[in-house]
C-alpha cells in the first residue's frame, strides 16, 4: 500500500481507539479491537496509552513502512451501547474485509446513531436513577424526591462548568458535589418533611462516583497495562477527593464540622 493509504489507516485507527478509551473501554479491549481492524486492513498495530494521550504505530505488513500517530484521549460520556457497537464494528470490518473508506463510513454511521439521545433525557434518567439509589439505601419518598432535584442541579452545573466555562473537571466536580449535598441540607434546615435526612444527604452525590474508571483501572493493572491502569485509578481517586471536598464544604457551612451529618 502507499504511504498515503497507510496514513489514512493510522489516522482512522487512532481516532477509533481514542474514542473507545474516552468512552470508558478498558485498555485490553481497545487493543484487541484496534489490532483486529488493523489486521483486516493489512497493517500491524501497536498501542501505547496513558491517561491523556495515546501513541499508535501502524506498520505495513508487506512493505514494512511505519507511521506513528499521537492523539489526545478525549473525555466523553460513558456510553455502553456505543462501546458495544464499536466493538461489533471491528468484527464487521474483519469479517467482511471492508476497505478503509468503507470502514470510515460505517464508523461515522455508528457515531451519528449514538448521538441521538438528547441531553434532557440523560438528565432526567440520571436524576431518577440517583433517587432510586436513595430508596435502595432506605430513604423515604420525600428523601428520594429531594435527591432527584439535588442530582439534577449538580449534574447540570457540572456539565455547564466543564463544557461551557472550560473549568477544571475536579473543581467543577467539587462545586457540583457541594451543590448536590447543599440542597438537601438547605431543605432540611427549612423543615423539609423527611425521616431519613442522612440518607438523602449521603446519596445526593452518588451520580458522580467514578465506577467505570475504578473498574477499568483494576482490569488494566491485572491484565498488565500498569501505566494506563494506574492513571485511571489516580484519576478516580482525585474525583473521589473532589466529591469529599464538596460535601465537606456543605457540612462545614451547615454544621461547622465535617464529623456529623
Amino acid at each position: 500500500m502507499t504511504i498515503n493509504h497507510l496514513k489514512q489507516i493510522a489516522t482512522f485507527l487512532a481516532e477509533y481507539s481514542a474514542r473507545l478509551i474516552g468512552s470508558g473501554v478498558h485498555t485490553s479491549r481497545t487493543v484487541r479491537n484496534t489490532k483486529r481492524i488493523g489486521n483486516a486492513l493489512g497493517a500491524e498495530v501497536h498501542l501505547n496509552l496513558s491517561m491523556k494521550t495515546m501513541t499508535l504505530t501502524v506498520c505495513d505488513q508487506e512493505s514494512g513502512d511505519i507511521i506513528t500517530e499521537v492523539i489526545d484521549i478525549p473525555t466523553l460520556p460513558i456510553k455502553f451501547v456505543l462501546n458495544s457497537e464499536l466493538s461489533a464494528l471491528s468484527w464487521e470490518i474483519h469479517d467482511k474485509k471492508l476497505s478503509i473508506d468503507q470502514a470510515q463510513e460505517r464508523y461515522e454511521e455508528v457515531l451519528l446513531k449514538s448521538n441521538r439521545q438528547k441531553f434532557w433525557q440523560a438528565w432526567l434518567l440520571i436524576s431518577l436513577s440517583n433517587a432510586c439509589f436513595c430508596a435502595l439505601f432506605g430513604g423515604d419518598f420525600f428523601a428520594c424526591i429531594l435527591v432527584a432535584f439535588a442530582t439534577a442541579a449538580g449534574f447540570y452545573v457540572r456539565k455547564y462548568l466543564i463544557e461551557k466555562r472550560g473549568l477544571n473537571a475536579y473543581v467543577a466536580i467539587t462545586i457540583a458535589a457541594a451543590i448536590s449535598s447543599g440542597l438537601p441540607a438547605l431543605a432540611l434546615y427549612l423543615g423539609y418533611p423527611t425521616t431519613t435526612p442522612g440518607t438523602a444527604l449521603a446519596t445526593s452525590v452518588l451520580y458522580i462516583i467514578p465506577g467505570v474508571p475504578l473498574i477499568n483501572g483494576i482490569i488494566d493493572i491485572v491484565e498488565g497495562h500498569t501505566l494506563s491502569g494506574t492513571s485511571r485509578l489516580i484519576h478516580s481517586a482525585l474525583i473521589i477527593l473532589s466529591i469529599a471536598c464538596g460535601m465537606a464544604i456543605t457540612l462545614l457551612i451547615t454544621t461547622g464540622t465535617i464529623a456529623q451529618i
